[in-house]
């Protein structure tokens, strides 16, 4: 029996509400892993997964109503939030959703964690954090050189000139 918490895969985040009975707007980070109705969404409230049943979503899943939010005022509270499923609950076939917290080591040099991953016009792009800035890195399969999802790692062989971490803005 498992009583900790389950590992939060982020999947997208509420944009705003819809309506005046508690209904969401969610948009997605990858349209292959929107859950279906009945599934529990987590909502990310102080650091921490709260899970919420998903009552209703419209067809594309864009607007998502949650079990226990029933009014304007606590949809609106939700706002800016991230969303996730238990990690246990999803099926990734490679998708570099999954790579979210995730260790990023280019030539045996740690340059940062994987915070976010944006989906911009023709390429996805990941948000990785180091000591004291945040930077795009372009998401190509060909520079993936190991995915160890155990240290959760993910070792790159990216071209001279993509990032210079040790180019730092003050």
């Amino acid at each position: 029996m498992n009583i900790l918490p389950p590992q939060v895969i982020h999947l997208g985040k509420i944009t705003s509400k819809h309506g005046y009975k508690g209904s969401v707007n969610i948009f997605w980070d990858d349209e292959d892993l929107i859950p279906e109705e009945g599934d529990y969404l987590f909502v990310i409230i102080n650091e921490k997964g709260v899970p919420f049943l998903i009552e209703t979503m419209n067809t594309t899943g864009e607007i998502v109503k949650l079990k226990n939010i029933d009014s304007e005022e606590q949809a609106h509270e939700l706002i800016g939030s991230t969303v996730g499923l238990d990690e246990a609950d999803v099926e990734f076939q490679n998708s570099p959703i999954q790579l979210i917290g995730f260790q990023v080591i280019n030539h045996n040099q740690s340059i940062g964690t994987i915070t976010e991953i944006q989906n911009f016009p023709g390429q996805l792009m990941f948000t990785v954090s180091c000591e004291n800035r945040n930077f795009l890195m372009p998401f190509v399969e060909e520079w993936i050189v190991n995915i160890d999802e155990n240290s959760r790692t993910l070792s790159v062989d990216l071209p001279e000139g993509i990032i210079d971490p040790d180019n730092h803005e003050n």
